[in-house]
């Protein structure tokens, strides 16, 4: 039997016992010792033995497990039974929702062997791992104001309220940004709002660079320099069409190794949730994660 750890988060708005039950009894029949690993409010909690680490959730349980792995991130192969919000990470890898699928592919995966698997550099910001993205301006403003309980009830819509909300209140601060390129060359520059994306999807189904991947060796910077209602608006629309925004001059994006802040920034938004942290850069760990599909 492979020893696998299924972290799971039992307050999620979409957590279901009923569909973990399942999904626990779908691995065990396909060979896999089951290990249940509830969070806390002090994050993701391992067994410290699993061969293998099953999150059935979203960005920010995968997230918090990967913080959990701390040095061991690495080593440790991951996979993720989708059940959050929006599940960047999972899409883009296609894992199955259902229980019996899922835990199939899962252990052909496994059969298969690392060189078969998504291999995808970790970055950091500051000390905090980022699976799938980050942003500063008016939509991490917005996350941090969405509603928990409103969450819990209508998932995903919730950011939708929330960023009507903050229409009444519109947050434009400029920040120096600087770092280095994907090729090794410098940058600085003014913006008013940014995106780190270092998985292809964003928001859920949409991509905002057409070079962002979770096995890419870099991260992509899409900023606004003026940050406008109207301008923010532009960019949602473009992404939704699937319109290139860097051509129409929307936005600007850049593929980059190393982002760093003029000052400590926040409201920040990574993987989905709010960090009230300050942060000044972004960078790789040294550390590569390993999912298994």
């Amino acid at each position: 039997m492979t020893a696998l750890d299924l972290v799971y988060n039992p307050v999620s708005g979409s957590f279901s016992q009923g569909h973990l039950d399942a999904l626990a009894a779908a691995l065990q029949a396909e060979g896999f010792s089951v290990t249940p690993m509830p969070t806390t409010a002090q994050g993701a909690q391992l067994s410290g033995s699993a061969e293998v680490i099953c999150v059935h959730g979203g960005d920010g349980t995968l997230r918090d497990t990967v913080q959990a792995l701390g040095d061991k991130a690495g080593d440790v192969p991951l996979c993720v039974a989708p059940s959050g919000t929006i599940n960047l990470v999972a899409r883009e890898l296609g894992y199955a929702r259902k229980p019996g699928k899922f835990a199939a592919e899962l252990r052909a995966a496994w059969d298969r062997g690392s060189d078969s698997w998504v291999h995808s550099p970790l970055y950091t910001l500051g000390e905090m791992p980022v699976v799938s993205c980050l942003s500063i301006g008016p939509d991490s403003h917005a996350v941090a104001r969405v509603d928990g309980k409103l969450k819990k009830r209508i998932g995903r819509y919730a950011y939708v309220v929330a960023l009507a909300q903050q229409m009444r209140d519109w947050p434009r601060d400029t920040m120096t940004i600087s770092g280095e390129l994907a090729g090794g060359e410098s940058f600085e520059y003014e913006a008013e709002a940014a995106i780190v994306s270092h998985a292809a999807l964003y928001a859920g189904p949409f991509r905002v660079s057409p070079q962002a991947a979770l096995a890419a060796d870099s991260v992509e910077l899409i900023t606004l320099t003026r940050s406008t209602r109207l301008g923010t608006i532009a960019l949602s629309l473009a992404v939704m069409l699937r319109l290139p925004v860097a051509r129409l001059g929307i936005a600007e994006i850049r593929s980059c190794r190393r982002i760093a802040f003029d000052r400590c920034v926040t409201p920040v938004q990574v993987d989905g949730d709010h960090m009230p942290d300050c942060a000044f850069a972004i960078g790789p760990s040294g550390m590569t994660l390993r999912y298994v599909v």
